[in-house]
């Protein structure tokens, strides 16, 4: 449970760093791909010149059901230096430490306090060719598209070559060195309890076209290497071709749309001890769009559509052997999707629809008080196997329709250096819940501090 409270904020405050980091967007994508904070190490400076700083982010997190209560702290610390070296190239290096206490729990089993220190980034980035060409070594966020497939970090290299005739990068990285509290590849309970021992290689093309859109392909390689029993197998080798679109149709209106193809190779648990190797044949879509509305309050309209595939005989889509007969069609990825704070699903066996709003309700005030903004979400969550669960079990009847979620999110960026947020959701079981299954409140607050 603490491990799933740690990397559930690591993807939020992604996206909220992301957010604040906007000059005129309320509403990021919902699969956030890289690291912004990395842009603050990218000014151009004098050779051999130090920098350092960092941030901290106090959180309380508060999850309730009718049957449970939990209510956590999570406060976060980054500790970051960069320098530049020879010709341009530079050094960044950034350490982190998330601290977790429990404030009030209630059914809820899980340790008081735990602390995950670990390094968070380091990495050489190194010119060449007169900049048509960066290679980029050591530990950092490693992405593919918009950031489904893989978005996280890990130990490797990337090449990056830009030229008239379009944009590629090719990469490889494994996941294994990585503090195991602070692993998000983990599939089975080997995986979680050692730290995910995965071999990532990807390359991605894209070209800008009309200004300012992009398409761009991508495949990308995933090789499980845990340490497994013969009789109790659970190694998940996957490959993944994608294809995206992206950009700005007018001032006002700006778009996205992605496919994911899956392939690979499963365990399927037959029977207990009984197991047969299966093919992965699974597929996931992203799009959304979004309409800034040029008028007092700043109002900004959202529509966002996520699917991914399911499989009728699959018992969970978090587990590497959730899989009990035949193909594997369930679509697991190693990226990042926040499809509502309450709920929480994988997209596995899912359709997600997302209308949403934002403004500045504040807009006609002070200079430090306009800034605030607020946005809502309606989310509208709808089997693509009815058959199947959801996640790592949820919604087990055979039903289609999951239920619906509110999201209502404020930001707040009070100076430069110091932001307020806030983060309410509501999730209402559907008829996939069995009758009586209580609805969900999650509420999340916190303040980040730039040093």
């Amino acid at each position: 449970m603490k491990k799933i409270l740690i990397l559930f904020l690591a993807i939020v405050t992604v996206n909220l760093c992301t957010f604040l980091y906007a000059q005129e967007e309320y509403i990021p994508l919902p699969d956030v791909a890289g690291d912004p904070d990395l842009a603050t190490a990218e000014k151009p400076v004098q050779p051999f010149t130090l920098r350092y700083g960092g941030w901290i982010t106090p959180v309380v997190i508060d999850q309730r059901t009718t049957d449970t209560d939990l209510m956590t702290s999570i406060t976060t610390a980054r500790v970051w230096l960069s320098s530049t070296l020879w010709a341009n190239a530079s050094l960044y290096v950034r350490v982190k430490d998330s601290f977790l206490a429990v404030i009030r729990e209630q059914d809820v089993n899980i340790d008081n306090t735990s602390n995950v220190f670990d390094l968070d980034i380091a990495q050489v980035t190194i010119p060449v060719m007169k900049n048509k060409m960066r290679l980029v070594l050591g530990r950092k966020y490693y992405v593919t598209g918009a950031g489904l497939a893989l978005n996280g970090r890990g130990d490797g290299g990337e090449v990056q070559l830009y030229s008239k005739y379009g944009d590629l990068k090719a990469f490889g990285m494994y996941s294994g060195l990585l503090n195991k509290d602070d692993n998000p590849y983990g599939l089975s309970s080997r995986d979680i309890a050692d730290g995910a021992k995965r071999i990532f290689a990807g390359a991605q093309y894209s070209k800008d076209f009309l200004f300012n859109n992009t398409v761009y392909l991508y495949g990308l390689m995933e090789i499980d290497k845990q340490d497994e029993e013969a009789n109790n197998k659970s190694t998940y080798d996957a490959q993944y071709i994608g294809a995206g679109v992206k950009g700005v149709v007018s001032d006002s209106l700006s778009y996205y749309a992605e496919y994911v193809y899956q392939m690979g190779t499963s365990y399927a648990t037959i029977v207990p001890g009984v197991q047969e190797e299966s093919d992965i044949k699974a597929m996931a879509v992203l799009a959304g769009l979004r309409y800034f509305i040029k008028a007092a309050y700043r109002p900004l309209i959202n529509l966002q559509y996520a699917y991914g595939s399911g499989d009728e005989d699959a018992t969970s889509y978090s587990n590497a052997t959730g899989n009990t007969l035949d193909d594997d069609t369930r679509f697991m990825y190693f990226g990042t999707f926040l499809g509502g704070f309450a709920l929480r699903p994988q997209l596995g066996n899912l359709h997600v629809i997302r209308p949403g709003i934002g403004f500045s309700p504040f807009y006609n005030g002070g200079d430090r008080i306009k800034a605030l903004n607020l946005v809502l979400y309606y989310t509208y969550y709808m089997k693509d196997k009815k058959e199947s669960p959801i996640s790592g079990g949820d919604a087990p009847l055979p039903e289609s329709f999951v239920g619906q979620g509110v999201d209502l999110m404020l930001r707040w960026p009070v100076y430069y250096d110091f932001s307020f947020f806030a983060n309410y959701g509501l999730f209402l079981p559907g008829d996939a819940y069995p009758s009586g299954t209580p609805e969900r409140h999650f509420i999340m607050a916190g303040v980040n501090i730039v040093f």
